[in-house]
């Protein structure tokens, strides 16, 4: 008679086979609309039958669905093409930027079905956001039947320790040592994934947008404030202790502004949209002149962009840091990590092509030269508006089909 620790190894480590097989032939599906049967036996060395009953599971699911492949003129049985379906199921995304929370509905496809936005004022606490949270994602889940939700996905600014879900601290929105995961799971009643905003952006875009099929990627976010975010071999790089990916603390003027983290310099202080406001005010009352005075209290990072291209001194010596500073950031993410390709996303770099070109020249000149073609810097695709929304989502529909790239290192 076989041990009780031998037998229930050999039960998980079915189970584990069961699942990776699973996820493999839903990959392939996902990948190639022409998929059947037969070529997922071809590929994967499964037996028929194994593959069989993996396909009907996911036709019962509601995952795949099973139709006519387009005629190629054969004689006899027309060969039967499996469908990924992304409508089976959604996932709650939920989130929290520095000026705006979201909830959205968003389905397997990464497709925002139902989105929900409010302003969130400065100083906004904790129980504030997680009041408004928990009321938008009862509404946005009105007549949607529990077994088509398959869990809720929280994206946040700061230092999130993973997979607990504490924000350390959230230099932006004044926030230290607080326990989100747990307010919101407190508030639904249902399991809750919190991470770095950036993080589940770079997941969106790896599963959906610009790093699509990249297995190595660096994201660069400058929004608000500056983040970042690596995956690597198809797998999120979170670090030891949960918080990799801080590119916007990396200090580049060590007598700098200071930064919400306590230090000075950080690059988040030059080049970010919260920064480059800051930098106006602070020289428009040092007596700098601008076009930008007349909108002192209420600047925006679009009324700078704007009066730089206008040729204000002063707006055009703010942009033109930035942009510099941005660009070295992906030359030294390209150095250190040697990446598929680098993504740029926030307001900062898409605020028009000509920012977005200048990040690049600035990065041309400071990357280390190798010889080779150099690393593709790209800009971010899936939207201002929806990415981080998305990505929130994304951190539980990756894992529910088994995608690679919600492995944690």
């Amino acid at each position: 008679m076989a041990a009780f620790g031998a037998s229930a190894s050999h039960k998980v480590d079915g189970q584990l086979m069961q699942r990776a097989n699973r996820a493999i032939a839903l990959a392939l599906i996902r990948r190639d609309p022409a998929t059947s049967r037969a070529s997922i036996a071809r590929e994967t060395a499964l037996s028929p039958a194994a593959v069989s009953g993996i396909v009907d599971h996911l036709i019962r699911e509601g995952l795949v669905r099973e139709e006519p492949a387009t005629t190629t003129g054969a004689v006899g049985r027309r060969p039967m093409r499996l469908i990924f379906n992304p409508a089976a199921h959604v996932a709650v995304g939920i989130a929290v930027d520095v000026r705006v929370v979201t909830v959205a509905l968003v389905d397997l496809g990464g497709g925002v079905r139902t989105a929900i936005r409010a302003p969130l004022p400065p100083g906004a606490s904790p129980a504030t956001v997680v009041d408004w949270v928990a009321s938008a994602a009862r509404r946005a889940l009105r007549g949607v039947a529990a077994g088509d939700v398959v869990g809720i996905g929280m994206a946040v600014p700061g230092l999130v320790r993973w997979p607990e879900g504490l924000i350390l601290l959230s230099p932006n929105l004044g926030w230290r040592d607080v326990p989100i995961r747990a307010l919101v799971e407190e508030r639904l009643g249902r399991p809750v994934v919190v991470d770095n905003e950036v993080r589940a952006l770079a997941l969106a875009e790896h599963a959906y947008g610009a790093a699509r099929g990249a297995r190595t990627a660096v994201f660069i976010d400058a929004a608000y404030g500056v983040g970042g975010a690596i995956i690597i071999d198809g797998g999120l790089y979170r670090g030891v202790r949960g918080v990799a990916g801080e590119l916007g603390h990396n200090i580049v003027e060590p007598d700098g502004a200071r930064c919400g983290c306590g230090n000075r310099g950080c690059l988040e202080t030059v080049a970010s949209a919260g920064g480059l406001v800051a930098r106006a005010r602070e020289a428009l009352d040092n007596g700098r002149a601008s076009v930008l005075a007349a909108a002192r209290d209420a600047l925006t990072l679009d009324a700078i962009v704007g009066a730089a291209r206008a040729d204000d001194p002063l707006a055009r010596d703010l942009v033109t840091r930035a942009t510099a500073y941005l660009g070295r950031a992906a030359a030294h993410a390209i150095d250190n990590w040697d990446p598929e390709r680098v993504v740029l996303s926030g307001p900062v770099v898409q605020a028009g092509a000509d920012l977005f070109d200048d990040v690049l020249v600035a990065e041309r000149r400071s990357v280390l030269d190798t010889g080779h073609a150099g690393v593709p810097v790209v800009r971010a695709t899936l939207g201002l508006d929806d990415a981080k929304v998305i990505g929130a989502a994304t951190l539980v529909t990756a894992e529910y089909l088994g995608v690679p790239s919600i492995t944690s290192w």
